[in-house]
């Protein structure tokens, strides 16, 4: 899938979502997907958007990106209470996390097995099971 496949999509599943679309959205799906599947913090995003000039305020990308994620447009991973990327690539998969670098890098789902889990908590029911695997350097 290329970079424009990537936004595209993205922007079909914007006007088939609830939200309106305007200029900051797809300026955003824009920022968002122009590498294809990535992983992005608000304050990257915040610092593209500033670089290119664009006139979205920070709070607007925070709002943005939880809106995408109630849409299933990204994703949200979260390493710790106050690091948390936004992914594009929204199919199941896990992911490595590098403290040193802060890099997130993908692993596919086929990757890592899974033997067992706990007993799931009673009027509880299983979703999904993410891992991420911390590495450094």
């Amino acid at each position: 899938m290329t970079s424009n496949e990537y936004i595209n999509n993205a922007l079909d599943m914007l006007r088939h979502s609830s939200l309106k679309v305007t200029k900051q959205r797809i300026n955003m799906i824009n920022l968002l997907f122009k590498n294809g599947a990535a992983h992005h913090t608000a304050e990257q995003i915040y610092s593209e958007v500033n670089k290119k000039r664009l006139k979205i305020s920070l709070a607007t990308i925070y709002n943005c990106l939880n809106q995408f994620t109630e849409c299933g447009i990204v994703k949200i991973v979260k390493i710790s209470s106050d690091k948390i990327f936004y992914d594009t690539n929204i199919k199941d998969h896990h992911h490595f996390f590098c403290k040193k670098s802060g890099e997130l890098i993908d692993i596919k789902t086929n990757q890592v097995q899974i033997s067992k889990l706990p007993k799931i908590p009673k009027g509880k029911v299983f979703q999904s099971v993410e891992v991420i695997v911390n590495i450094t350097e």
